[in-house]
């Protein structure tokens, strides 16, 4: 019978006989523990097969925020398009409706005035103070009503048009009735013509700073 003194003494033993090695292994460690080793290899295998499928995943999903990007920027255009020729729809029918426009606002329809007109009106005005692009854009109106009261008074009526009216259209609208008072010096006001507004502009609407003249849906349909 071989006896060990010390521990070095097992482990040369063991070393020297693999078959001791295992036996003692098998007595002394539970068949999980021994399969521990090979459990451990399958878990890697599986980590670096999930972490494979995830780099997948995410380049799909990259791909996907790619395309929806791009689809987002194209509806974005076509927004913009539909905004650009419903834009274009209201301005021509602001000129259709202006008789309709004066006659909501008590007036009667004189003439409209055009480019030229306006552009009559500065003459031999001061405009100094006047910026380039508001100069521009009052000479380039959505539209500019020369109209009548029920007394015979003159009065100018500077309308904005737009599907959706909003601020920016009230100002304009504004800021050009004020030009025509200037370049006149007959009373003017300020209206917009739209199928609807924002609710930014309620305030001016109610107040009487601006008229807004609904445009009948009708006539812009399919726009």
């Amino acid at each position: 019978m071989t006896t060990f003194n010390t521990v070095e003494d097992l482990m040369q033993v063991l070393d020297a006989n693999p078959h001791l090695l295992e036996g003692l292994r098998s007595r002394l460690l539970t068949r999980e523990l021994l399969e521990l080793p090979e459990t451990m290899a399958r878990l890697a295998s599986r980590v670096d097969q999930i972490a494979a499928q995830m780099a997948e995943i995410t380049e799909r999903a990259d791909r996907l925020i790619q395309r929806m990007d791009r689809t987002a920027e194209q509806l974005g255009r076509l927004r913009d398009d539909v905004g650009t020729v419903k834009g274009m729809a209201t301005d021509g029918l602001a000129h259709r409706v202006a008789p309709a426009i004066a006659n909501a606002m008590e007036l009667r329809l004189t003439k409209n005035l055009d480019g030229a007109d306006l552009s009559a009106l500065t003459a031999g005005q001061d405009i100094s103070a006047i910026s380039q692009n508001a100069l521009e854009s009052f000479l380039l109106s959505d539209l500019i009503m020369e109209t009548t009261d029920g007394d015979g008074q003159t009065f100018y009526v500077a309308v904005e048009s737009s599907y959706t009216a909003d601020d920016r259209d009230t100002r304009r609208a504004i800021r050009n009735a004020e030009f025509m008072t200037r370049f006149t010096g007959q009373p003017a006001r300020a209206a917009i013509a739209a199928v609807r507004t924002d609710w930014d502009i309620d305030a001016q609407i109610a107040s009487g700073a601006v008229y807004w003249y609904r445009l009948p849906a009708r006539l812009l349909r399919g726009i």
